[in-house]
């Protein structure tokens, strides 16, 4: 089933206010001198496929894992957006006072990165072939990514934790909204949903639309079928007052954030009917503040 529309949240702000009132009970690590959220355990973990190491951190929920193990959302960007959705997992999908959400989150980042590591993600997140990589950067390692996450990390957290295997969802922004797509389009049964937010499609080149349709269409085990939220924000291809005339400008609606989503879009419910797929276009919102509202989507999304 296929749907399209627009989100307006304005209760985006109790997210923020959330974060304001979690941020005191942060600790520091008295060894690294780190912040580590509470509900959290972190580690680097070395991977053979790409032959970086990585930061892993594990947002545990409060509660005992259900039966069939805990549903897993593995979340790209870690340093960066571990916080935003361990605060919307935690008060939005929560049923009461002692009963949370069982979703395990495992956020993917790198050791001694602030935020974002901007060479290393490039490598990792960008596929093979695509226009703008650089290979004399490392572009292009998408499925080196991919491999670590299946053949290393998820068999680290199985390890640690009950999982169930029939539900894990990737979600990424940005160049993690593009690897995301990327696996959904070429290894689907890596996951049972995808949460692709502002994916940088222009990556691809000037046609992102040719670039997919040229791939070979995948199969599925036993024919079960993907489940995919799209979402970007509504001003992403629209510079504002103070850019205008400026080559950022210019690059900002060459990236044609908003028509390569709607695109995209488009094509998926013609090409893959059979696959589940929701698109939300959020209006007001830029590349970075449409983390927000889509981090609450994308709780209903997996939770549903």
């Amino acid at each position: 089933m296929t749907s399209k529309r627009a989100f307006q949240t304005p209760a985006w702000m109790a997210g923020v206010l959330c974060l304001l009132i979690m941020f005191p009970a942060f600790s520091f690590s008295a060894t690294a001198g780190e912040v580590a959220l509470p509900g959290t355990r972190s580690y680097d973990l070395a991977s053979p496929e790409t032959g970086r190491d990585y930061r892993i951190e594990v947002a545990e929920p409060e509660g005992p894992p259900p039966a069939q193990g805990y549903p897993v959302l593995y979340l790209l960007d870690g340093n960066a957006y571990l916080p935003l959705l361990q605060v919307a997992r935690d008060t939005l999908m929560r049923s009461g006072p002692r009963e949370g959400s069982p979703l395990l989150i495992v956020a993917i980042g790198y050791p001694d990165a602030d935020r974002f590591d901007f060479q290393r993600r490039a490598a990792d997140y960008t596929p093979p072939d695509a226009a703008h990589n650089q290979p004399e950067q490392g572009h292009g390692g998408a499925d080196r990514f991919l491999a670590f996450i299946n053949q290393t990390l998820k068999p680290d957290i199985a390890s640690r934790y009950p999982i169930d295997r029939s539900r894990e969802a990737l979600l990424g922004h940005s160049l993690g909204g593009l690897f995301t797509l990327h696996v959904l389009l070429t290894e689907p049964d890596s996951f049972e949903r995808y949460i692709a937010i502002s994916p940088s499609l222009w990556w691809y080149g000037d046609d992102p639309l040719q670039r997919v349709s040229a791939l070979p269409e995948p199969t599925t085990r036993d024919g079960r079928a993907p489940s995919l939220l799209l979402a970007v924000g509504g001003q992403e291809q629209t510079p504002d007052a103070a850019e205008q005339g400026t080559p950022k400008a210019d690059k900002i609606r060459a990236r044609a954030m908003v028509d390569n989503v709607e695109e995209l879009s488009g094509w998926l419910r013609r090409q893959r009917p059979q696959w589940s797929m929701e698109t939300a276009i959020f209006p007001g919102e830029g590349h970075g503040s449409v983390m927000w509202p889509a981090a609450r989507r994308a709780m209903t999304f997996i939770h549903r």
